[in-house]
């Protein structure tokens, strides 16, 4: 989104979503033409000095974020989500430092990413309960939204 914004009495003259329309329309109000000697001379007649500007709209975080995961773009998502922070134990859960928690995290993921989507075999590979597995896929949902779009279950 552009604006046309008067310099000095701050006064909105027109919005357009393309700069090109906006100069347009200050050309096709503030330009007149006349004939000197055979030549075209276009003369510009403008109120004040104008100045286009464009428009930030500001989204919360949360909307960003939608729009990053709309958009496909996860390591950005979690890279303002996680911050500075231990990346294992934000990625794979709060497994309170147990590194046997993390590691079944990591393998079910790599089994999940690989194509196994259903539960029983992957419970099945990692040796753990069914349970379980709805559990960590819950906790890894968090950091890697895009397991969800792939059709994991709940």
């Amino acid at each position: 989104m552009f604006r046309l914004i008067g310099m000095i009495s701050k006064k909105i003259y027109y919005e357009a979503e393309n700069a090109s329309d906006l100069n347009k329309w200050r050309l096709d109000n503030f330009t007149r033409g006349s004939q000197v000697e055979g030549h075209t001379v276009s003369k510009y007649d403008a109120p004040e000095a104008m100045v286009i500007v464009k428009v930030k709209t500001i989204k919360s975080k949360k909307e960003y974020l939608n729009d990053l995961l709309d958009q496909g773009k996860f390591e950005e998502y979690r890279k303002i989500t996680m911050g500075t922070s231990n990346r294992d134990i934000e990625v794979y859960g709060s497994g309170k430092d147990i590194p046997e928690i993390i590691n079944r995290r990591k393998k079910i993921e790599k089994l999940f990413r690989q194509g196994i989507t259903s539960i029983a075999e992957i419970a099945d590979e990692v040796q753990v309960a069914i349970s379980t597995v709805n559990h960590d896929f819950r906790v890894l949902r968090k950091t890697y939204p895009e397991l969800r779009q792939k059709g994991s279950r709940s």
